[in-house]
């Protein structure tokens, strides 16, 4: 598209609301009072005497649908603000014996949302949990050109058009664009890629996005499946959150309207053939 039809491109809240009227049909506008109410949040402690963190219910069940190896490398791709690092730390195995037991590197390009991911991660987790768990700055979709094949299971929360905040938020949705989806929708499968190359053999992965378009979810997840055919293998994690899941081609989805308030979450499970 040239940058004389992205400036003719329809823009803003009409712009908006058309799109997701076509998308939903008669469900939008349930939709759209759901995504305006209040979100599922819950308390997350990760231990006695703790603070409390508060997110999405279906953040936590995004975050508990990556199955972790005992003893190895995790990676939380992009992990700010920090509420899925900690719900993955909580889960970290001990190690076998005297053994250190699995990791966790939670990574997040954006200097500012890093020093937020490390303030929740210092403020939320016990020591001996936050000493298991390093933090990077690394742009996820570049991180595989040194670490191939460097971690046994890995969630990418990738960055999504987030329509949620978008409708929150006056300013964002004067400005919302179609191409926001489009150039979102391209850095979801650099991130993809990149994790699937960073993945071990027999490892799992997790794509979820808090999107509501297939464009940012299942569409995504088909350049992989097309990509690496019978080596990628996808199962859906059970969902037993409030409300009900939707099935999609590749994953499940999330949306407020029918899950009592939870999400929207996009959540693809998938392995890599050992």
């Amino acid at each position: 598209m040239s940058k004389k039809e992205r400036t003719a491109a329809p823009r803003g809240a009409a712009a908006f609301r058309e799109r997701y009227s076509r998308l939903f049909g008669e469900r939008w506008a349930g939709l759209e009072a759901a995504l305006l109410a209040a979100s599922d949040s819950v308390a997350f402690s990760a231990g006695a005497g703790l603070e409390p963190y508060r997110l999405d219910s279906a953040s936590i069940f995004a975050a508990r649908s990556l199955e972790l190896p005992a003893d190895g490398a995790i990676l939380d791709a992009c992990a700010a603000p920090g509420g899925k690092s900690l719900v993955l730390a909580t889960r970290l195995a001990p190690g076998p014996g005297s053994g250190p037991g699995s990791r966790l590197l939670a990574n997040e390009l954006s200097t500012d949302r890093r020093r937020r991911l490390r303030d929740v991660l210092d403020r939320h987790l016990p020591p001996e949990l936050r000493a298991r768990v390093d933090v990077s700055g690394r742009d996820a979709a570049a991180m595989c050109r040194r670490n191939a094949g460097a971690f046994d299971a890995i969630l990418l929360d990738a960055p999504c058009s987030s329509e949620r905040h978008v409708l929150a938020d006056e300013a964002a949705l004067a400005v919302w664009s179609p191409a926001r989806i489009r150039g979102l929708a391209m850095r979801q499968w650099a991130l993809l890629s990149s994790a699937l190359i960073m993945l071990r053999e027999g490892g799992c992965l997790v794509y979820s996005t808090c999107a509501l378009s297939a464009d940012e979810n299942d569409l995504v997840v088909a350049r992989a499946a097309a990509r690496y055919g019978g080596a990628l293998a996808f199962d859906r994690p059970a969902y037993e959150g409030p409300g009900e899941a939707e099935e999609t081609e590749y994953g499940i989805s999330i949306l407020p309207d029918r899950a009592h308030g939870a999400g929207p979450m996009y959540v693809c499970r998938m392995r890599k053939a050992g």
